[in-house]
């Protein structure tokens, strides 16, 4: 398996506290069956808006690939960055300030969780005008999406690829996230699914137990697809797999 959006970088955001976490986040994703994996920090939060970010979370990056060879932890790991979407995301992309996943055109992106249908949409729409593909992250946690996932077939109709996380689909964060999760991956709009992980012990990265509820809930094939196939084409800058959506009632 292959996970996208994973706060595993040392002391670099409210993830893993230090490099003995991370290392143990490794060792949990590699034991559920996951080997490749993006590192995912924060970006673009008030007080990180700042040049030298990204080259600190390289830092953070290299130093936990080294920790990882050492110990023999054989998770791959590639760079991305959680990005917090404002006015200024497509200028911090292109000037390299804000880091895409694997250096593709495909940006990890998210949003306050009371913001508007409108705004989400708008600034979808700049990215992928600018030539990205954004990758928007939990929509299902967004309130305008919990109330009305309407919403989500009109993103994924303009280009925007979904990504759901394992705590909504296992019910971590609520009834009615986890409501909204089942109905984005019942209208066939989700791309993929990833852990968000933070911790160790506390919303880890183990993807073993919602890869069996996907099997188990929406066919043999969708684990394959939302874990393996679509991350696999994200990192290496290819067109993900679309379903044709079904409309909501």
């Amino acid at each position: 398996m292959i996970d996208l959006h994973m706060h595993i970088l040392p002391g670099a955001d409210d993830g893993a506290r230090d490099l003995e976490e991370s290392l143990q986040m490794a060792e949990a994703a590699v034991r559920a069956g996951t080997s490749a994996a993006a590192a995912t920090p924060h970006g673009n939060l008030p007080g990180l808006r700042h040049n030298g970010w990204a080259e600190d979370c390289r830092r953070r990056l290299e130093t936990l690939r080294q920790a990882l060879a050492e110990r023999e932890i054989r998770l791959r790991l590639v760079e991305g960055m959680e990005i917090y979407a404002d006015g200024d995301v497509v200028e911090g992309l292109n000037t390299g300030r804000l880091i895409t996943l694997n250096h593709t055109r495909y940006p990890l992106v998210e949003f306050d969780f009371e913001a508007e249908e409108e705004e989400i949409f708008c600034r979808m729409n700049s990215l992928l005008a600018a030539g990205y593909r954004p990758v928007l992250a939990h929509p299902e946690r967004y309130r305008c999406v919990s109330w009305d996932p309407q919403c989500v077939y009109e993103w994924y109709r303009m280009g925007v690829v979904i990504q759901v996380n394992k705590g909504s689909l296992l019910g971590r964060f609520g009834r009615r996230v986890r409501a909204a999760a089942n109905a984005i991956l019942r209208h066939r709009l989700a791309a993929l699914v990833a852990s968000d992980a933070h911790g160790p012990l506390y919303r880890t990265p183990d993807l073993g137990e919602v890869r069996r509820l996907l099997d188990e809930n929406f066919g043999d094939g969708c684990s394959p697809l939302l874990l393996e196939e679509n991350p696999r084409r994200i990192l290496e800058g290819r067109d993900v797999l679309w379903e044709e959506p079904i409309p909501f009632e």
